[in-house]
Formats: C-alpha cells, structure tokens, sequence
C-alpha cells in the first residue's frame, strides 16, 4: 500500500516529465473519470485547466446575449424581447471534473431576461405631450417637413437616453430628399436646403417641454417664425445647432410625429402617470 501511495505521489509530483506509460496513469489517476461527457463532448480523462478551454469554447458557441424589446421604426410595432443565455463556467467545470464514471452531463445555462421587456413597451400608450403647429408654405416646404417627421416618428427612448434631432434626422442634403425652401440665415430668409424642417423640431420641442422631459440643447431663431409664438421655438441647422432633450423618466418614452389635418403634430408616448 505504502508503495503505491508513494508511486501515485511520484507520478503527480513529475507529470508530464514522465514516459508516456506513466502520463496516461496520471491522467486515469487525476484527470476525469472514464466515460464522462458534456453534451456530445468526450471529457474523460482531461486534467482540469484542459476541461476549462475546452468548457469555454462551448459557452462561446452556445451563450445568448439578452435583447431588450425594440420598435420597429417603420411601423411602430413592438419587436418582442428575446432571452440571453448564460453559463456559470466555473460551475460547469467543476460538476465535469467531479463526475463519476459513464456519465453524460448536459451544457446547461442560466436564462437571462434583459432589462426593458415586451411587457414594458405595451403599457407605452399614454399622450404625456401632445404639440402641433399650423403648416405653411410650398411643397417643398411640405416634403422636407414630412421627411423630418418621418425620421423622428416610432423613436424608442430608454432612461437616461438623450435624443438629437440632427443624429436622428441626419444631415439635409438632395440626395436625402430633401428640397430648397426658406430658412432664417442670421436676420434674413434665404433659400436652402432643408428649409421648413425647424417647423419639425420647434413641434417637437413644445412636446416634449408638455410630457416634462429635460431639456438638453435648445437655441431659437433670430427672426421670429410665423407658426410660432417667438420664444417657443427650436432651430436647428446641419451639423452645429442642435436640439436635444433627455429622458429623465424611470421609464421609456416613444416619440411620434406626423402631418394630420394640415398640422405638424408631434407627440410623446410614455407610462400612464399615477398621481
């Protein structure tokens, strides 16, 4: 018995130093039990730091981020979260390392539900601002203000987001889209491209003032426009002059926009509020 203690104790002490003869005692002595798989993976008689590559090569393949619900900016729907998966690494390894003899271990992993869910998007119908302006002008006019509208509208907010209407509507250019009509440059009105468009952020900016979202970044016109009182408007000019609120909320908001009955109409969606 002594003898064996002490030739176990000499194969463990040198290891790999050993013939090959000795290396496969090893293994049978000290690495996984014969017989043991992981899912469709032979594991027997790996030692335990080769049972850890070989684990987390498969959790690379098999792990799943969680989604959290989204809207689809085209049609408003809600695009329903999806679950992550996660696996406890460490976990894993020590139950295959611990297995006893002709067993078949399942890779088995931790459902992760994201933060913001399908549920949370659902109760996402109550109008906590509600804005809308007269529309004026040519067609052209008309065109660059629904572009506008249509770049902003089905935009999903989560807290802490802060939205910038020239990062969501981008830069105006022909190639967009977008037609000359009159803006205010300096103290005068001059044709250019994307002219009407501040009509789309002054709307937005009374809508989101309403639902009681932050204020951000907000300059007004040095000529007063005509489809608002002066003061209560919101320029915007690519890429420098910006407006941008915040979602100071603890919970998400969705941003709408549309030209109804001849109106600019912008709203904000969010939680109904419990006084």
């Amino acid at each position: 018995m002594r003898k064996l203690v002490a030739v176990i104790i000499l194969i463990s002490t040198l290891g790999w130093g050993l013939p090959t003869v000795f290396r496969t005692i090893h293994r049978r002595l000290f690495g996984v039990q014969s017989g043991v798989y992981l899912e469709e993976q032979a594991m027997e008689y790996y030692y335990e730091n080769e049972v850890r590559v070989i684990v987390e090569q498969m959790v690379r393949k098999a792990q799943l981020p969680p989604i959290g619900a989204k809207i689809n900016h085209d049609t408003g729907e809600i695009i329903p979260h999806e679950n992550g998966l996660y696996f406890d690494v460490d976990d894993i390894v020590h139950s295959v390392i611990s297995a006893r003899s002709n067993t078949h271990l399942p890779l088995r992993g931790i459902e992760v539900v994201p933060l913001w869910r399908t549920e949370h998007l659902e109760e996402l119908t109550a109008i906590i601002g509600d804005f809308s302006t007269s529309v004026l002008g040519s067609p052209a006019r008309v065109k660059n203000i629904e572009l506008s509208l249509k770049a902003i509208n089905n935009i999903l907010l989560m807290p802490g987001e802060t939205f910038s209407f020239n990062g969501i509507v981008g830069e105006r250019t022909v190639e967009r889209g977008y037609g000359s009509a009159p803006i205010i440059l300096g103290e005068t009105v001059v044709p250019g491209v994307g002219g009407g468009i501040c009509q789309t952020s002054t709307t937005l900016y009374n809508a989101v003032r309403l639902a009681g979202l932050e204020i951000v970044e907000r300059r007004i016109h040095s000529v007063p426009p005509s489809y608002i009182k002066h003061g209560l408007d919101a320029t915007v000019a690519w890429p420098h002059t910006d407006f941008k609120f915040r979602n100071n909320s603890d919970s998400p908001v969705i941003v709408k926009g549309a030209i109804q009955r001849w109106r600019v109409r912008v709203w904000i969606l969010g939680k109904e509020r419990v006084d």
